[in-house]
């Protein structure tokens, strides 16, 4: 059942709507284009690095490192924004790609360097982001319709699937909420059962009826998952704070899960739940020293960051 729950509530939309809120109040408290790339890649580039380093070594240690052409290639792919590209010489090892969980940086760094031209075609003319949020979503269905025809995964659709395009309505969605937050936030903020309790609901009737395949109903679904996760951020604002102690560790987690997951596959360590808890235990572990070691450091050296932001201001306020 509690799987069941859980299967409703997509982690990657989760990954962009956030992060179309954060990249827009970012962009927006401060909007110098040199200073805003910097960020990016303080924020995004020196903990990949280390995690491709490691994977490497996971590699070589395996034997499925052969320093030729290919491996180059996709040494560059990975540490420029093609990190979805995945020669056949490491289809061997693991569940066949050695961190697969990687093509959403791409999207994510695309994210990065469209939301400038976003922000610009906004302040022109409004009805341009409208028509990229409704391209985007048709192709977002089309992609969807496909996924659940293998036959029909030739090269381009999957291309397509690891593209920016049917994902950029997400990050609008994401921008949107921040740009209208006034307007939404007594919608939001300590509603989170509410939203929660009506999208589970929602899903589960859709899905006895099915109807979960009419573009109404996307549309629909779409908008309570997206009042759903905003206003659990803003129900429980003070709960990260509490727990983490102004310290991010997703991050780490999420680069580092699939080459674990990857050598638990690759050495048999699989179909116990001691392994599955193992693995948790290790991907929070690796979040956290990623964090403290790389991350952390190379944050601090932005001169502009939400994170200090709200620490200057919260000393400010003693």
């Amino acid at each position: 059942m509690l799987l069941d729950l859980i299967s409703y509530i997509p982690g990657v939309p989760v990954f962009f709507l956030i992060s179309g809120f954060l990249i827009s109040m970012s962009y927006e408290n401060n909007s110098n284009l040199k200073e805003y790339i910097k960020n990016r890649i303080l924020r995004i580039y020196p903990a990949l690095y280390i995690n491709i380093f490691i994977g490497i070594m996971i590699l070589y240690y395996f034997g499925f490192v052969q320093f030729n052409f290919l491996f180059f290639s996709w040494l560059i792919a990975q540490s420029s924004i093609i990190q979805f590209y995945n020669p056949d010489m490491f289809r061997g090892f693991g569940v066949g790609v050695i961190n697969g969980s990687l093509w959403t940086i791409s999207v994510e760094l695309t994210f990065y360097i469209a939301l400038p031209i976003m922000f610009y075609l906004y302040n022109k003319n409004k009805a341009i982001i409208i028509i990229l949020f409704l391209v985007s979503f048709a192709i977002w269905i089309y992609d969807t319709t496909m996924l659940t025809n293998f036959t029909n995964r030739e090269f381009f659709v999957k291309l397509l699937h690891i593209s920016i395009l049917p994902y950029l309505f997400i990050f609008i969605i994401g921008s949107a909420f921040y740009k209208f937050y006034k307007n939404v936030h007594s919608m939001i903020e300590n509603k989170f059962l509410l939203w929660f309790v009506l999208f589970i609901l929602f899903n589960i009737i859709i899905n006895y009826y099915s109807i979960d395949n009419n573009i109404i109903m996307y549309i629909i679904k779409w908008v309570i998952f997206s009042f759903m996760i905003f206003s659990f951020a803003f129900s429980f604002k003070t709960l990260s704070k509490k727990v983490l102690k102004g310290n991010d560790f997703t991050y780490g987690i999420y680069i580092y899960h699939m080459l674990i997951i990857n050598i638990f596959v690759h050495i048999k360590l699989v179909g116990e739940i001691k392994y599955f808890f193992s693995v948790i235990i290790l991907s929070i572990i690796s979040g956290i020293m990623s964090w403290y070691l790389i991350e952390k450091p190379f944050l601090q050296l932005k001169k502009y960051s939400l994170f200090k932001e709200n620490r200057n201001q919260k000393e400010s306020n003693r």
